[in-house]
């Protein structure tokens, strides 16, 4: 732990000190991109690819590799294309969120550009120092329009062919989906959206607009009034004693988190006219069966059980859906198509894991302890990841005793 002063006394002086720490917090994000972008310089860079790069970033910074990547690329800008804008963050005058505005609206200049705009940008923030994030984001717009439009023609059509669609569920028991898809297209859906439910209340509807737009959404991406009959399948994680004896330990829905015990009782004995498949996994014990194959490939069973047991992607600090089942230690190498080898991983997290310069391994020694892996980068660094606890397993279980006393989660 840090030496810290006792707080201030009067409000004046905590406001002073909290602006104070955010300028040390920009210079220290200063810092940061400087040693990333020195990562390229130490020999690192030749030897492993850019995908092992941003893992290597991203666990360093106990993120995930996609975010490693993206302050792999600011780093790389910064310190490379925008100097005037890194010396603004290393005086607190910018933070890293807007610095990172600044390196992707102008990603798509040439370097000779790219420089005249880091000098007309540091210009325009020190004359309109107090821009949020949308107000900085259009000015640098501009002056990016303005020294070449063509370069901001190919990042829209880049925009375009990007377009898809991702959900994300939230921990109120609701969800989110997004389109990213063209901005006009955007504008239409939204325009329909409202017109319906402005007619929708002037007939008396009662329910809000926000509501009835919501609603809309839904009637129209599945074709019904409500989403329940659409045909599903849910895995569902629930301690025994929540299902039959009443009990409030939450149940687990892999891939949305925990549920409510009360939610996944009526999961369970809800009419089949919902057409929704349960398939109900008790955990009773602290570990699923331990369960190998003959076959290289993870599926069926063996693969339903990684996917549950691990829920998420294993790879230290990343969250995304697992993708892939994959051997921890390679089946090239003689490593088992087993329960015990096996992990869930994201597809960027399983493509880097096939970099040389990364390794895997198993360090749990069996099925009886809680499953843990190893994962060492170019650079050296070890970290591990500890598969989570099950619905209603002791949580210190998943902790690591340093010393008496003392306990550390494990990732």
């Amino acid at each position: 732990m840090f030496a810290l002063d006792p707080l201030p006394a009067t409000a004046g002086e905590c406001v002073a000190e909290l602006e104070e720490i955010e300028r040390l917090k920009s210079a220290m994000c200063a810092r940061q991109a400087r040693l990333t972008a020195r990562l390229d310089e130490t020999g690192v860079r030749a030897t492993v690819s850019e995908r092992a790069m941003a893992s290597e970033v991203g666990l360093a910074r106990h993120e995930s590799p996609h975010r490693g990547g993206r302050f792999l690329r600011l780093a790389r800008a910064l310190v490379e294309d925008l100097p005037e804008v890194l010396a603004l963050l290393e005086a607190g005058e910018l933070n890293e969120r807007r610095a990172e505005v600044i390196v992707n609206e102008t990603a798509d200049l040439a370097l000779a550009d790219r420089r005249a705009a880091d000098a007309a940008i540091a210009d325009h923030l020190l004359a309109h120092p107090f821009l949020g994030d949308r107000d900085l984001a259009d000015a640098t717009r501009r002056i990016v329009l303005r020294i070449d439009e063509t370069a901001g023609l190919r990042k829209r059509e880049r925009a375009h062919r990007g377009r898809h669609v991702e959900s994300r569920a939230r921990a109120d028991g609701c969800g989110e989906v997004t389109g990213v898809i063209a901005d006009w297209q955007m504008a239409a859906i939204m325009s329909s959206l409202d017109e319906r439910a402005d007619l929708l209340k002037a007939q008396g509807d009662e329910r809000t607009r926000a509501q009835l737009k919501a609603d809309l959404f839904v009637e129209r991406l599945t074709g019904q009034v409500i989403a329940d009959s659409v045909p599903v399948r849910i895995d569902l994680v629930v301690p025994v004693e929540s299902l039959l004896a009443g009990g409030t330990e939450p149940a687990e829905v892999p891939g949305l988190g925990p549920i409510p015990a009360s939610v996944a009782r009526g999961l369970v004995l809800a009419s089949p006219a919902t057409r929704t498949v349960i398939r109900r996994l008790f955990a009773d014990t602290e570990h699923l069966v331990a369960m190998e194959s003959t076959q290289r490939v993870f599926d069926g069973l063996l693969r339903q059980f990684i996917v549950l047991r691990d829920r998420r992607c294993r790879t230290p600090w990343c969250d995304a859906p697992i993708r892939h089942a994959d051997h921890v230690e390679d089946a090239a190498g003689g490593g088992p198509t087993s329960l015990h080898n096996g992990q869930g991983l994201c597809e960027g997290c399983n493509y880097t894991k096939q970099d040389p310069g990364i390794v895997h391994q198993v360090i749990s020694e069996d099925v009886v302890e809680p499953h843990t892996t190893r994962v060492t980068t170019p650079a050296g660094a070890s970290y591990d990841s500890r598969a989570p606890a099950p619905p209603g397993s002791n949580p210190r279980d998943h902790f690591i005793q340093r010393r008496p006393g003392v306990w550390t989660r494990v990732a």
